[in-house]
């Protein structure tokens, strides 16, 4: 049973950021895995939302989708199409599209921001998420000034994506240690 009186089809609250004083430079949006033929889910269309929500609000002057998954179809590009859908300027939007998790993520989202001079994010992602990549993306060099994250449809997908999130920050952590 679902925890939201929202139908499946109603976008997600948009909670607000965590921010400091610091403007950012960039809100940088997460991808996740798609549908067969590059289809977004609506956990994507979700964090999408959110993130041109905080760009419309002004949080900061860009957006970056970050996400190339494993498909033939990268995340990134969906996301694009979606913020370009909704009226975001082309010259507000870049792409970071190789990356297969939240490591590379992290690693060539910084790669790409360092290379415009920019180095002040907030991320966007899943609110259970959101530890772990600001986790990485800090240790990617950038500085995470906000965060804001897209809620759980349900009860039981948030003890999954926890369940998850432990994994991967395990994973982490072992990886790290060879």
């Amino acid at each position: 049973m679902r925890s939201s009186a929202l139908p499946r089809s109603a976008p997600a609250p948009e909670p607000g950021p965590r921010l400091t004083d610091e403007q950012a430079d960039a809100i940088v949006v997460l991808g996740c895995r798609l549908f067969p033929g590059g289809v977004a889910s609506e956990r994507l269309r979700r964090r999408v939302t959110l993130g041109i929500g905080l760009y419309r609000k002004g949080v900061a002057p860009s957006l970056v989708m970050s996400g190339g998954g494993t498909g033939a179809v990268a995340e990134a590009s969906v996301m694009r199409d979606l913020a370009r859908e909704a009226g975001v300027p082309e010259t507000a939007l870049l792409l970071e599209a190789r990356s297969r998790n939240t490591f590379e993520n992290a690693a060539n989202t910084a790669r790409l921001l360092r290379d415009a001079g920019k180095s002040r994010v907030v991320l966007v992602t899943d609110r259970v998420h959101l530890p772990r990549a600001a986790r990485l993306f800090r240790g990617a060099g950038l500085d995470v000034v906000g965060a804001a994250g897209v809620p759980a449809s349900s009860a039981r997908r948030a003890i999954a994506g926890a369940l998850y999130e432990a994994a991967s920050l395990m994973r982490g952590l072992l990886r790290r240690r060879r």
